[in-house]
């Protein structure tokens, strides 16, 4: 009985320890982060224990096997850092620094942590979003051709096409990727318009972020030279601009011409309409007068045949 109770109490006092090693770790936090392109980021993880050794790698998907293939840092070895010194790792008792300098496309991914310290290990994943740099579209266009470029950023980013009645023309356009420095790309889309172009005027779309929608526009009128519309909407990729409000687009002069054209028509035509009233009030006054002499008429007949009559009775 004796030999079963001290069982239980060795029993009882792993768990405790077990217990209390693994709450040792369980206070550790490792932060995600949000970059912009070029700048440094900085990803940390802090504990609550000093952390003797750490192991980083680069992932596509961190809870995918053999996703992390790309060990960046292995303190186990002495390697802590990598490219050069443009990734470094800053270990300062519980806390673990990974420092990444003028940060890339390509380094937007998820990093997996391994952090060794006397009180056991503690695994985990952050991620780094590099935010790329949205750079108003070059808009140019001839006769029969106009073409946006949009020359650096995410992969991820589109390019749209509409004209000034919120028609989207996207299906008529090529568009042509061109790989860029650190992990960006340079976008060309060019729309076709057979025999020529011939909206008023037509609009370029660059979508930065396919979820938040954020955007850049650029339009192109016929009367004026190229302007800057700067975007934000919620709508589906398809409805981008068919919600935008745009500036209102001063006349032309053919415009005017037309207006000025529109308001003498319309004085002509009050005008004649204002002599055609009165042409036919004329005419029924004349009616009217012609029908009163064709009533006394044979009143004054009867008068001049009364009066010739009577110096006759009077005879």
């Amino acid at each position: 009985m004796d030999s079963l109770q001290k069982t239980a109490v060795c029993l009882l006092f792993l768990s405790v320890s077990s217990s209390a090693t693994d709450s040792q770790f369980a206070t550790f936090i490792c932060n995600a982060v949000k970059t912009e392109y070029n700048k440094t980021a900085t990803i940390s993880c802090t504990g609550n224990k000093k952390i003797t050794n750490v192991l980083v790698k680069r992932c596509e998907n961190c809870n995918k096997q053999n996703s992390c293939l790309e060990t960046i840092i292995n303190t186990w070895v002495g390697n802590d850092s990598s490219e050069n010194g443009r990734i470094q790792l800053v270990l300062q008792h519980n806390v673990s620094e990974l420092h990444i300098q003028e940060v890339k496309a390509t380094d937007q991914r998820v990093y997996q942590w391994s952090l060794h310290s006397d009180a056991g290990e503690y695994y985990n994943c952050t991620t780094l979003e590099i935010t790329a740099p949205e750079i108003e579209p070059n808009f140019t266009g001839n006769g029969r051709k106009l073409t946006c470029l949009s020359p650096i950023g995410h992969r991820q980013r589109q390019i749209h096409w509409f004209d000034g009645h919120g028609n989207n023309l996207t299906g008529s356009a090529s568009l042509v990727s061109e790989e860029g420095e650190g992990g960006l790309t340079s976008l060309t889309s060019t729309l076709h318009e057979t025999p020529t172009l011939t909206a008023s005027e037509y609009c370029c779309t660059v979508l930065y972020d396919v979820h938040t929608k954020r955007n850049k526009t650029k339009c192109l009128s016929a009367h004026k030279a190229v302007t800057d519309y700067l975007r934000f909407t919620p709508t589906p990729d398809q409805e981008i601009l068919k919600t935008m409000k745009y500036p209102e687009t001063p006349k032309t002069k053919k415009e005017h011409v037309a207006t000025i054209l529109v308001l003498v028509v319309l004085v002509l035509c009050c005008f004649a309409a204002v002599l055609y009233y009165r042409h036919r009030q004329r005419a029924m006054a004349k009616g009217n007068f012609a029908d009163l002499l064709r009533t006394l008429l044979p009143i004054l007949r009867q008068h001049e045949k009364a009066e010739e009559n009577a110096p006759n009775q009077e005879v």
